[in-house]
């Protein structure tokens, strides 16, 4: 574009050089952050579901002593509501997207005596798992549980 300058002088109107290389570095700038941010959304969806899936395990182990014989009032006795009977087991987190990436978790049973009178226990687990292999996460589940249920 030509305009008339003082005394009748024609000059172009034109980025210079400096003007083209802040827009550059600001474009640049905006792409980086956004795709910086794109990559700790995907991250933050992967260990959300991870999370998800360790719970979920979490609470199949707990279901699993919760069905454990216990009872008290039949004879004899049946109490197969040990630890003894749940040892510690390795489980699969299941990500259909995640290709050949396995993620692994481990299942910690741990059942107590709360009271024996009335009887009660306590039954927690813990599922232990490693998010990028360097980030050591757990999972936990509680509940207590009396005889005869």
């Amino acid at each position: 574009m030509r305009k008339s300058g003082p005394k009748g002088v024609r000059t172009q109107a034109a980025m210079t050089l400096v003007e083209v290389v802040f827009a550059l570095a600001i474009s640049g700038l905006a792409i980086a952050g956004i795709v910086g941010g794109y990559l700790f959304a995907v991250s933050s969806a992967e260990r959300s579901a991870l999370s998800q899936a360790a719970g979920s395990r979490a609470l199949e182990r707990l279901e699993q002593v919760r069905a454990a014989s216990w009872q008290v009032s039949s004879s004899p006795p049946v109490d197969l509501l040990q630890q003894t009977n749940f040892p510690t087991e390795v489980v699969t987190l299941d990500l259909p997207w995640a290709g050949t990436n396995v993620t692994v978790a481990t299942n910690f049973t741990q059942i107590t005596q709360i009271s024996t009178n009335p009887p009660l226990r306590r039954i927690h687990i813990d599922c232990v798992w490693s998010f990028n292999g360097d980030q050591v996460l757990t999972n936990s589940i509680e509940t207590c549980r009396a005889p005869d249920q």
